[in-house]
């Protein structure tokens, strides 16, 4: 399996993208924080995908990384969209045909559960945002897509996902056999925009 999981949108007030997010429409659930890296999130979940609004939440944490030093440069001028990731149940396979490591990763939710999960290639979508990084979670039950939420709106899955590759023989190679509904422009490299399902029709938002 190698599919669509979620798309990040780099947020500089969690309360304030939480509150605009669910103006319209969304139901945002308090996702919890990354300890020691000074970031903490929100979740829109989709069932098989989810939203994730990301912020710093201690700027002196986050500038002892550099997951949290290109957050804070990513939102220097606003809101965007900063990444997005693939889910696997083979990770290390994954890792193995793109010579990546694979890396351990956790969040504390706001109930004390620790949630943990396996990443490989973040560091490469941390300075390329149009690249994916992969993930498998250890725990399926964890998976945030699947968490239960009430959306007003009826959102329920995303319809395409907009963006414009640096290097596009490398993105081929990250998203061979993908199920991800993408739309590749051409022009000035970036992450443009994604649209999700809803009950009034499709509704994009833009990075």
């Amino acid at each position: 399996m190698l599919a669509l999981s979620q798309i990040i949108v780099g947020v500089c007030d969690l309360e304030a993208a939480t509150a605009r997010f669910r103006a319209m429409g969304f139901d945002v659930l308090d996702g919890g924080v990354h300890p020691g890296i000074g970031t903490a999130n929100r979740l829109i979940p989709l069932g098989s995908q989810y939203v994730e609004l990301l912020g710093v939440v201690s700027a002196d944490l986050a500038r002892e990384s550099e997951y949290g030093r290109s957050l804070l440069r990513a939102t220097a001028g606003g809101d965007r969209l900063v990444r997005w990731s693939l889910r696997t149940d083979s990770i290390e396979e994954v890792a193995a045909r793109l010579q990546l490591t694979v890396e351990r990763r956790r969040r504390v939710r706001p109930d004390g559960v620790e949630l943990t999960w396996r990443a490989a290639g973040l560091p490469i979508s941390l300075d390329d945002a149009t690249m994916p990084f992969f993930m498998q979670w250890d725990h399926d039950e964890q998976y945030p897509g699947a968490l239960k939420a009430t959306h007003d709106n009826g959102a329920c899955a995303v319809t395409s996902l907009s963006l414009t590759p640096r290097d596009s023989q490398q993105f081929l190679r990250w998203t061979q056999g993908a199920k991800v509904p993408l739309r590749l422009l051409s022009g000035e490299p970036g992450l443009w925009s994604f649209g999700l399902e809803t009950s009034r029709g499709e509704l994009t938002i833009r990075g």
